[in-house]
């Protein structure tokens, strides 16, 4: 019986012992493994790292409430899981990171500037030792896009990815949020620190991220642009370090521009452009549509234009054309330096209607029906709009017609004796119109006296066939012809 009671007694004391025991090396575990991971993330170059180990064992190791910074790029998850097959590899397994948030600031405001040279040491990039590879990659958590005096936006991201060679890894990715959409493919090689993408669907509404294109790109003008618009494309490329190569297609619909400082409105943009180099800015000869600019109160429309990227500073125009005025306006072929803050280029008219360019020009005393046809320079810049040597003139075959109200015009050296003196007084006061046969407006002649921007010649006779009297009028314009037109965007199209 005492044997008995010694044998009970002895098991009970083993299995207390090896519960003990188990405990003790759980424990273990769990403090070798969070010492482990914690040197692993060190020599990543993390700072600031924090988690606890939620379970350890040669196969599963499960981590929660993970936090750490690279620089100043900061890293959050709820867990990493970790599995290995076989517990004697040097190998991570398959590695699943659930709800991580990765915050990205992409106007550098995160940045401290007077204690960056204390922060980051001059060194190589930091690498994971290859003894801690993995075989699956597993991602599903948020992207944070941050700017300063910017609200938070979120995506949501997921990544999968397997190790299919040595050092070589394939996997997709996705990114949704608002008004954005991203699906692809990814391969990346660890040896050659090479990234091979291809991204076939991608969409981007603009309107929500208008605040933050404002924080990157500099809109003409320095002030706020209210910018719409629904992109799609896709995309192809490979980045190796930080050197890229990309391309792939844009379109653009339903796009928007406001500028409230200069009255200037853009509706209905289209574009359809293939980039040959993303990185470089460069395109083939694509097609950009506007349905309407309005500069004012003066309407452009069914603009269309034919042009490439040559760089971030080029856009090279092949053809532009626009309707204006009651007829078509197109430009000869132009380069354009959005550094240089001006704009040089050749305009031809048909068709323009004179009544309407009679109605631009502030208190002419006369008012006139017709077409013209023509061709001149444009020159915009930070002073404003100015008119190089060119020509306006009647277009033929078109019936057109004069009524002045300018007293002293016609007759202010004529004699009241005068045999035509009756007439000519009627016709400038108005009382009889004018059959236009001639009307032609030199801009700035070459052979012109200087301060002259132009001479305006006018033939014709009244539109009475019982009145018999030849008029032929002309006119020269001394000072800034620019002066006499109120283009309604005289000063607003200026690079200020």
């Amino acid at each position: 019986m005492s044997g008995s009671f010694f044998k009970r007694r002895f098991l009970l004391i083993a299995g207390l012992g090896g519960l003990l025991v188990f405990g003790i090396g759980l424990l273990s575990r769990l403090a070798l493994t969070e010492m482990a991971v914690s040197s692993l993330l060190k020599m990543a170059g993390a700072s600031g790292v924090k988690f606890s180990v939620a379970r350890a064992s040669p196969w599963t190791v499960v981590l929660e409430d993970i936090g750490f910074q690279l620089k100043t790029q900061l890293f959050a998850a709820k867990r990493i899981s970790m599995a290995r097959l076989h517990w004697w590899t040097p190998s991570l397994g398959s590695v699943r990171v659930e709800q991580a948030v990765l915050p990205l600031t992409i106007d550098g405001s995160d940045v401290d500037t007077q204690n960056m040279s204390g922060t980051y040491k001059k060194s190589s990039t930091p690498q994971v030792p290859p003894r801690f590879s993995m075989e699956e990659l597993h991602v599903d958590g948020q992207l944070v896009v941050r700017a300063a005096d910017v609200p938070d936006q979120a995506l949501t991201v997921k990544l999968d990815a397997r190790l299919i060679a040595k050092n070589s890894w394939a996997g997709n990715v996705e990114m949704a949020g608002p008004g954005l959409g991203l699906k692809g493919e990814i391969g990346y090689d660890i040896g050659k620190d090479q990234l091979d993408f291809k991204l076939p669907s991608i969409s981007l509404d603009l309107k929500p991220w208008q605040a933050f294109a404002q924080r990157l790109i500099v809109m003409p003008g320095g002030g706020t642009w209210q910018t719409e618009g629904k992109f799609t494309g896709d995309a192809e490329g490979r980045l190796i370090g930080k050197t890229l190569t990309a391309s792939g297609t844009l379109q653009l619909r339903e796009g928007r521009l406001r500028y409230e400082a200069k009255d200037i409105t853009a509706e209905g943009i289209e574009a359809d452009l293939e980039f040959t180099d993303f990185d470089k800015v460069l395109t083939r000869p694509g097609t950009v549509r506007i349905h309407e600019v309005r500069v004012g109160k003066f309407p452009l429309h069914e603009i269309s234009a034919q042009l490439a990227l040559a760089g971030r500073e080029k856009i090279e125009v092949s053809e532009l054309s626009l309707r204006a005025l009651g007829g078509r306006a197109s430009a000869e072929p132009f380069n354009y330096f959005p550094s240089l803050h001006e704009l040089d280029v050749v305009v031809a008219v048909d068709s323009i209607s004179v009544e309407e360019v009679m109605g631009l020009t502030q208190d002419l005393p006369a008012k006139a029906t017709g077409q013209v046809n023509g061709r001149f320079p444009v020159r915009i810049d930070e002073s404003g709009v100015r008119l190089g040597t060119g020509w306006l003139e009647l277009k033929r075959g078109v019936y057109a017609e004069l009524q002045l109200e300018a007293s002293g015009l016609l007759t202010g050296n004529m004699s009241e004796k005068s045999s035509s003196y009756a007439v000519l007084k009627k016709v400038e006061s108005g009382l009889l119109k004018l059959k236009i046969d001639e009307l032609r407006l030199d801009i700035r002649p070459p052979n012109a006296p200087p301060g002259r921007s132009a001479q305006l010649r006018i033939s014709g006779s009244p539109v009475d066939p019982t009145v018999k009297a030849p008029v032929t009028l002309d006119l020269n314009v001394n000072g800034p012809l620019e002066k006499l037109i109120n283009l309604g965007f005289d000063s607003r199209l200026k690079f200020k």
